[in-house]
């Protein structure tokens, strides 16, 4: 009979196929600089979708083209805007408004 050899270990040891691998210092930098060309590949494309959808849903309409907040007859008040036209102050029917005064500098 043949006698057969038993490697007993305790219990807390690594066995030797489970050896920690070493990186060295240009293997950090190399896997840092990889996991953040992942993670900006994933948030451009997703924070371009997110704009895109903000924008849209907004929407941009240019200012209108009032003048009375140059003219010498309105006034910044939430009561009377304008003291000759006080229904139609900053509607589309002030554009061609006949009272207009600009303001003296």
């Amino acid at each position: 009979m043949e006698t057969k050899l038993i490697e007993i270990q305790p219990s807390n040891s690594i066995p030797s196929s489970h050896k920690a691998i070493e990186l060295r210092p240009a293997d950090i930098i190399f896997f840092v600089i990889l996991n953040l060309a992942l993670l900006s590949a994933i948030a451009i494309p997703i924070y371009a979708f997110i704009a895109k959808r903000k924008r849209a849903s907004f929407g941009f309409k240019p200012p209108p083209k009032f003048i009375c907040h140059r003219c010498q007859y309105f006034s910044d008040n939430s009561y009377l805007k304008c003291a000759l036209h006080p229904v139609t102050v900053m509607t589309e029917e002030t554009i061609n408004c006949a009272d207009h005064r600009l303001i003296n500098s």
